[in-house]
This record gives structure tokens, sequence and C-alpha cells, in this order.
């Protein structure tokens, strides 16, 4: 009688890892200008194959991107280096040539953006609705109270509770945060009111989740 062999569900999906590899994870920093919302959101993810460094310093702008380029020489000094480093910023009512400077001074040190215009908020918004034009930033805790049930605020946890409430509707925000910035999208992200980049770092993250 022959042997009856059994199946490795594990290899069947791929997830045997092969002998003598060492599976080497990515890593992230994230600086975010508010203290608690964004850094919370982005250490909500549950990350499996990489880091993620997310720190709010209460900064704007061009303050802030200084302010990360000296975390990440700090860290290096440490003998840490990220893979890939970001900064989130909001529009607010900081002037135009601060938003769109601070954006490309982050780029020419090698950081990749997750700008609002007007703030992080709207991204959240995006998991319920295609939202266009300007809407002030004092209207989103309006909106999102309404949408969520919760009553929604700035305070320390928040950011993770949106993170889990949220995402089911994660990939119909990407869509359609993506659509925003095809639409008005014209080099001039001050003026593109309202529009967010925030999805293309929840895009990279979950690549590693």
């Amino acid at each position: 009688m022959s042997k009856k062999v059994k199946k490795d569900h594990r290899k069947s999906m791929g997830f045997v890892r092969r002998r003598g590899v060492r599976e080497i994870k990515q890593s992230f920093l994230v600086v975010c200008e508010g203290e608690n919302t964004e850094p919370d959101y982005f250490r909500a993810f549950r990350m499996t194959a990489a880091t993620v460094k997310a720190v709010g310093q209460a900064m704007n702008t061009i303050t802030l991107v200084n302010k990360a380029i000296s975390i990440r020489e700090a860290d290096r000094q440490k003998k840490r280096v990220y893979d890939q480093c970001w900064v989130v910023f909001d529009k607010d009512e900081f002037p135009a040539n601060d938003f769109n400077q601070a954006i490309q001074l982050a780029e020419k040190n090698g950081f990749r953006v997750a700008y609002s215009n007007q703030a992080f908020e709207y991204w959240f918004l995006l998991h319920y609705n295609l939202y266009t034009g300007p809407i002030h930033r004092n209207q989103y805790k309006d909106m999102l109270t309404k949408l969520t049930g919760l009553q929604y605020n700035k305070t320390e946890g928040v950011g993770a509770v949106m993170y889990n409430l949220l995402l089911t509707h994660q990939q119909q925000a990407i869509k359609n945060a993506d659509a925003v910035l095809a639409e008005i999208s014209h080099g001039n992200p001050a003026e593109e009111e309202s529009s967010t980049t925030v999805q293309k770092l929840v895009v990279e993250l979950n690549r590693y989740l």
C-alpha cells in the first residue's frame, strides 16, 4: 500500500520561506504634523513585514519637513536607516507658498509626502463618499460625527479607532482620493481643495500587512 502524503497547505499558499533566505522587513519613518490623530492612525496598521515609526511633532509645513530631516539624520547616527520616509501635513490656513515649498523641500530630501488640503480628516470622509470641491476643515467634525455615529474629536487614540472603523471602506477611499487627484491635480497642491495624497502612504503600508 502506498504511503499517503500529507498536503502542506502553507506551501501551497506560498507561505513557506526558502531555506537559507532571511526575510528582510521594510522600515518606515512617518513624521506627522498632528500629535495624536495621524500617528495613532498609522500605528494602527497591523504590520507583519514592516516596522513603522510614526511620530507627531505639532509643527507645520516647512518647519515639519526640516524636523523630519533632523529625525532621520539622528536615527541614522544610531545606525537606524529607513527604507521609506514620509511627512504628513495639512494645508489648513498656511500660506500657499509655504505649503508648496514644504512639498518640494521634502521630495528634494528623499521624503514622500502625504498631504491634505485642507486637513487629514478629508481622508476619513472619502471612505463614505466622493466629496469634491472646497470643504472648510471646520465642517469635518460634524460631517464625521454624522457619518460614523460617533462624536468625532482629535484626542489621543481616535486615530486608531478611525482606522478600525473605516477599514472595510478603505479601498473605496483610495479610489475616491485617486479620482479627485486625477481631476484637479495640476501641479499646485495649495490651490487644489479638496484633495489628499494620504492614500499613497496607505497603499505602501498595505503592501506589508
